[in-house]
């Protein structure tokens, strides 16, 4: 009996794939029409390979399953509840997981309240695209940098064929897992106009605003030290080291992000970018640790000499990127109202893309002096024995430049080619100005 209700799961699965777009949502579905009740599960899957040639500081060429996901989804009346879960890199990782509900209006727009662990609103339009549905193999090194992925929290979203309004209130640790301190505090929201959207071109241009309040960090002499990490890989996910561009920034405290995003697309073309800026303030406790250097015979003698030879200022980073793409044949590109990002490609299809990045991590006083051996800055301007301690941040600077051609087979399968050059900028790796880098990928969905 049981194999007989096996089968019939299965056939009934079978006839009620729906089409695919690449996107997030899972196209099995069994419905319960009685009770209103429609049961979805979808998988992904991605493997990459990549050959890089740098000038001195080596990466791992190679060939990776870089994403393999079980999605599944609950639609009842107005509630849909979502989740998928990952195995890429040999690991288990919970990715999105949330309760959603919607109401319609009369005139074609939709509120949505949101609930769970899922895309911060202001992370960057890429952060809020699935990769799955992206039209290069890696999103905008920028948007990894200083854009920001899953946050749990609660959320409103009002939109329409013309407008988006996306705001919410989420915390930094999903587990609430801080050593010290609490899980802090986010407030964030995305928003667009789109003068044109007609089904057959849209014109979007919007922006996005978030606050943080950092709230977790580790205690370091009987004091809270919190400390935000940014970075990139090089646009990959064959090898993700991220020591070319990024940067640690202890004592931070509030961090403000502001972005402007743009969108056009036709049937055959779309282009699309963003600028994004992230503010870092900084605070400590000056007069405990200043307490704990007197305890031993190298003294500053004075709260203000140590605060002097310790200074602590704020931080300013930017970003930013440009994409475009052209159809060669195939179904044409689509704009989604409610996500306001656009689809991927659908069906049997040729497309040719080209983007330029610009991730800036650098801080760098002027006038400084920087060791590469120590890996230090010198506000003197020379080395010296015992220093007063430097604010420049020497995260990196790259600017990318990537061409590529996508390749989808049909509504689930399709296959990925791109090449990117990066120009780099960094005081700590000064042998390496040019990387390079081939990748492909095979990517399945359903």
């Amino acid at each position: 009996m049981k194999k007989y209700i096996c089968i019939s799961l299965l056939t009934l699965c079978a006839f009620s794939a729906t089409a695919q777009d690449f996107d997030s949502k899972p196209t099995v579905t069994i419905d319960n029409k009685e009770q209103d009740l429609h049961f979805t599960v979808g998988a992904r899957f991605m493997a990459d390979a990549a050959y890089y040639h740098t000038d001195f500081t080596p990466l791992q060429s190679g060939a990776s399953i870089t994403d393999a996901r079980i999605r599944t989804s609950l639609t009842y009346q107005n509630w849909y509840f979502y989740a998928d879960f990952g195995f890429g890199g040999g690991k288990f990782a919970q990715k999105n997981i949330f309760l959603q509900y919607n109401q319609k209006t009369a005139k074609g727009g939709n509120h949505d309240i949101k609930v769970g662990y899922y895309n911060d609103p202001a992370g960057s339009m890429a952060r809020n695209t699935s990769l799955g549905s992206y039209h290069f193999i890696s999103r905008a090194g920028a948007s990894n940098a200083l854009g920001e992925g899953r946050e749990l929290g609660a959320s409103y979203k009002y939109s329409d064929d013309h407008f988006m309004a996306y705001q919410g209130v989420f915390t930094e640790n999903q587990y609430n897992k801080e050593e010290a301190g609490f899980n802090g505090i986010v407030l964030a929201g995305r928003y667009q106009w789109r003068p044109i959207n007609d089904g057959v071109q849209t014109l979007m241009v919007g922006g996005n605003i978030r606050y943080q309040h950092v709230g977790g960090g580790v205690v370091e002499k009987n004091v809270i030290k919190k400390t935000l990490s940014l970075g990139q890989s090089l646009e990959t996910y064959v090898d993700e080291d991220q020591q070319f561009v990024s940067c640690s920034l202890p004592w931070a405290q509030n961090v403000l992000d502001a972005g402007a995003e743009a969108l056009y697309h036709n049937d055959k073309f779309f282009v699309r970018g963003e600028y994004m800026y992230k503010h870092v303030t900084k605070k400590r406790d000056s007069k405990t640790l200043f307490d704990a250097s007197n305890n031993n015979i190298d003294t500053w003698g004075t709260l203000d000499a140590w605060m002097a030879a310790n200074p602590l200022r704020s931080n300013n980073f930017h970003g930013g990127y440009v994409e475009a793409g052209f159809m060669v044949f195939g179904n044409p590109y689509s704009f989604d109202n409610r996500e306001g990002v656009l689809r991927g490609l659908s069906g049997r299809s040729l497309e040719l893309v080209a983007r330029w990045n610009y991730t800036g991590l650098n801080d760098i006083v002027k006038g400084e002096y920087y060791s590469a051996g120590r890996n230090q800055y010198y506000p003197s301007g020379k080395m010296e024995d015992w220093p007063y301690a430097s604010t420049s941040v020497g995260g990196g600077c790259v600017r990318s430049w990537t061409v590529g051609a996508n390749y989808s087979f049909n509504r689930y399968v399709q296959v990925m080619l791109d090449y990117t050059y990066h120009r780099l900028s960094k005081d700590f790796l000064p042998n390496d100005k040019n990387i390079h880098a081939v990748q492909a990928r095979v990517q399945f969905i359903f």
